[in-house]
């Protein structure tokens, strides 16, 4: 018999190490007990933290009666656990119809009559307590107190290994949950380049999945533009080899799966084992939008400057002008005074257009303002802009000739930006065009509508035609503008998906600017 509860007493403590969490194994291990001591009723308590309250952490799953469930919390007053924790010994009901206890009335309306509670203690403190059941009366003796002694101390190790694995589990799983939502990459790589971790960002970002990265040492370098790889490839060295604490905000550009470029920045550092550098750990943001709007800065700034450069010089050369004919005397100060007025109308004039249109094509190229969809008559937004224009043509000796088919369909645009459109090319014609005439005039092709504004003015060479939509191009330096009309009338195609070209057949021959914009089906 006692080489028979040995074994049993080995079995159970192999049992209760098998497994991580005791839970897992908790029936096996009844099961054991079973052979040495009787039970009807087998629990596991433990203490919560304020030592107010308990709870039933294992039940005998093949109890019936579940009055006192698993993961409730139980007031520790009036209960056998609070004796149990108090004096640190175990605890013998030999009648629960006597009520010792608050809860000996309710097990013994589920027939329970005898009582054993034991203590578990782990690193000199009461942790909670193991009870025993049974529908006798009088059962549990001291014998059964020292037969569980053996197993007590293994029983209390293995369930505080399963609190600390459920807290890791449940770190773990916040982890998890961080890095799967996180909208930054997080990555681990080996300093062989071998991933350890990549977050599912990365496929939004880059267009490729995780498990590209894993499966290819050396992946995300290869995605790094040409341009950048080797500054990336030193500054990652410089933290591999010590050389460098912490890795921030190093700016680089990938490329994506679709062929596009994605800025991100780059935050690292290394993972180290001893002293031993072994990889890096880090995140990558997509800063894309940011250096887009950088870009845009920079652009505006550039292009603000080339621009008013020549209205403000001229407006300089007038000012000092009119200067040198007040201090000189000059008997012709008023009629001076009428031509120095003259060019500040003019170049004032000049300025106040090209900001506006610097602005304009600096929203059309951020690509940060929506288009206003809505169903436009091409019709009506040709005959506006011609009745606005013909005072503009007349003065200039020329004719403008609205050539629209009278049932030219509608579509689906942004009218204010068409009405832009339009007003950019006839002024163009206009301007270009003396003693001469405009046309405007349409056709329907299968899948979209074609518009051309024909002129029969100075017309353009080749070289022209390749430029003629850049910002600030114009064919004679001097000639009055901004240069940026028709790469407004580029952009504004553009965002409504469709083309934009000129024809000509050289110098005093007329063009013919043509776009076309998708045929949609409006809404009624």
């Amino acid at each position: 018999m006692f080489t028979s509860k040995k074994v049993i007493i080995l079995n159970i403590n192999k049992i209760i190490f098998s497994s991580l969490d005791i839970r897992d194994v908790y029936q096996t291990m009844s099961n054991e007990l079973l052979k040495v001591i009787d039970f009807d009723r087998l629990s596991v308590t433990l203490i919560s933290e304020d030592n107010n309250l308990y709870e039933n952490f294992v039940l005998s799953k093949d109890y019936e009666d579940t009055a006192l469930k698993e993961g409730v919390l139980y007031p520790m007053e009036g209960s056998l656990m609070k004796r149990v924790v108090q004096f640190r010994e175990p605890v013998i009901v030999g009648d629960t119809s006597e009520g010792r206890f608050l809860t000996d009335a309710v097990l013994f309306k589920e027939g329970i009559r005898s009582r054993l509670g034991f203590p578990l203690e782990y690193k000199g403190k009461v942790i909670g307590s193991v009870n025993f059941g049974i529908k006798q009366k009088d059962y549990y003796s001291k014998k059964h107190i020292h037969f569980f002694s053996q197993i007590a101390p293994q029983l209390a190790l293995a369930i505080e290994n399963t609190r600390l694995f459920s807290k890791i589990k449940e770190a773990e799983k916040k982890y998890r949950d961080i890095i799967e939502s996180s909208p930054d990459i997080i990555f681990e790589c080996t300093n062989e380049g071998e991933f350890l971790l990549m977050s599912p960002a990365v496929e939004k970002i880059t267009g490729y999945p995780a498990d590209q990265f894993y499966r290819n040492r050396g992946y995300g370098l290869s995605l790094c533009h040409s341009d950048d790889q080797e500054r990336v490839q030193n500054e990652i060295l410089l933290l591999l080899h010590g050389l460098r604490g912490i890795l921030l905000d190093l700016e680089f550009r990938v490329i994506h799966k679709e062929g596009m470029i994605v800025w991100l920045s780059i935050e690292a550092l290394p993972i180290k084992e001893g002293n031993t550098i072994v990889g890096i750990e880090g995140f990558c943001r997509e800063i894309t939008e940011r250096k887009k709007l950088e870009e845009l800065k920079n652009h505006l700034i550039r292009d603000v400057t080339h621009e008013l450069k020549t209205p403000v010089a001229k407006i300089e050369m007038a000012v000092d002008m009119f200067e040198r004919s007040l201090k000189t005397g000059s008997a012709g100060v008023p009629e001076r005074g009428a031509q120095v007025q003259e060019i500040l109308r003019n170049n004032i004039g000049r300025l106040k257009n090209s900001m506006k249109n610097i602005l304009e094509i600096s929203r059309l190229e951020s690509g940060m303002e929506p288009l206003k969809v809505s169903n436009v008559s091409l019709n009506e937004v040709v005959k506006q802009v011609v009745s606005e224009m013909t005072g503009a043509a007349t003065g200039k000796g020329n004719v403008v000739v609205n050539g629209m088919p009278s049932d030219f369909p509608t579509i689906r645009a942004d009218r204010e930006k068409i009405y832009q459109l339009l007003v950019h090319l006839i002024d163009n014609a206009i301007k270009f065009t003396e003693q001469g005439k405009i046309c405007i005039s349409a056709m329907v092709l299968p899948d979209a509508l074609e518009v051309t504004i024909g002129d029969t003015g100075r017309g353009l060479e080749e070289e022209s035609k390749k430029r003629v939509f850049e910002k600030f191009y114009k064919e004679t330096p001097s000639a009055y503008g901004s240069g940026i009309g028709l790469a407004i009338c580029k952009n504004i195609v553009q965002i409504h998906k469709g083309r934009i070209w000129v024809e000509s057949k050289g110098k005093g021959m007329g063009s013919q600017f043509i776009f076309t914009l998708p045929l949609q089906r409006t809404v009624s």
